[in-house]
């Protein structure tokens, strides 16, 4: 082998075209095999990182198909909740003839489909959503389902002192929409739930 400066060789293997040449068929099939392992090994990590966004994409699409599969399932169990709780009352408090009756105010009186129905039957969207936002000055906002998760919480509503047809009243004027849908200031619920109680004790005096 020819040699530079400070003994250096002048060509060294794969430098340059002219190696291919000067290489045993031994060297060149150990070249072809290492240029064939690279080769695969590229194509197998393209297949990797292909398989892995066909996955990501796969487990988006069920995260999409769970997240609204909790809603639907949210809106049935609120909805056996509440027949049940018309049931207990109806069953503990028969009339004379044998019927079943009501109370005139408080809870039972709206059914959440009820409620979703008419705080949002001026608007487009009508999908009571339980979506739970912060506006830019702080307040939270509650779409329907949500807002209506939040009136059967308060205490005022567990004392059937809440006529939900009368919030329901209130909060279709008072609606705003946040570019996702219709949603409710907190404020604006506890509100309507106050003065809807108010309102009660004004018919009995």
């Amino acid at each position: 082998m020819d040699l530079g400066v400070n003994n250096a060789p002048v060509n060294q293997p794969g430098s340059n075209s002219d190696d291919d040449d000067n290489m045993t068929p031994a060297q060149s099939r150990r070249k072809a095999q290492n240029r064939a392992a690279q080769r695969a090994f590229r194509e197998r990590k393209e297949r990797h990182v292909k398989d892995l966004e066909a996955k990501l994409a796969k487990l988006e699409k069920n995260s999409a198909n769970v997240a609204e599969e909790n809603e639907r399932l949210k809106l049935q169990l609120q909805k056996a909740v509440t027949e049940n709780e018309i049931l207990k009352i109806t069953s503990a408090n028969p009339n004379r003839d044998g019927t079943q009756s009501l109370p005139d105010a408080g809870p039972m009186r709206y059914s959440p489909t009820d409620f979703y129905t008419e705080v949002l039957r001026s608007h487009e969207d009508k999908t009571p959503s339980h979506r739970i936002v912060t506006s830019e000055s702080g307040e939270k906002l509650f779409a329907a389902g949500a807002a209506w998760d939040y009136i059967i919480k308060h205490p005022l509503f567990k004392r059937g002192l809440v006529d939900i047809g009368d919030v329901s009243d209130r909060l279709k004027i008072v609606a705003k929409c946040d570019g996702q849908g219709p949603v409710f200031e907190e404020r604006e619920i506890l509100s309507a739930i106050e003065k809807s109680v108010a309102s009660g004790n004004d018919e009995l005096l």
